[in-house]
């Protein structure tokens, strides 16, 4: 079980959520990173902040657990809108 938990997480870093979901996403995962749903994605994705809240730098996609079948995007709490990605 070690051997395929560490193939499975390999080049990837655990993360939690404002909400306290568990995630996992790419390496370079960092505080402040934002999980977020691109429409027309299959998965959600991180986008990290850059040019106060205007630019995103795209960080990869990730899992959260909780956010597998849809609840993202029908979570009334969440909101949508237009972002630019460098």
């Amino acid at each position: 079980m070690l051997i395929d938990i560490k193939r499975t997480t390999f080049g990837r870093r655990l993360f939690q959520t404002d909400g306290g979901l568990i995630g996992l996403g790419a390496a370079a995962t960092a505080v402040g990173d934002r999980v977020c749903v691109l429409f027309g994605g299959q998965v959600l994705y991180l986008l990290r902040t850059k040019s106060g809240d205007v630019e995103h730098e795209f960080i990869g996609e990730c899992y959260v657990h909780g956010n597998v079948d849809g609840e993202a995007v029908t979570d009334k709490r969440l909101s949508g809108r237009e972002l630019v990605i460098m």
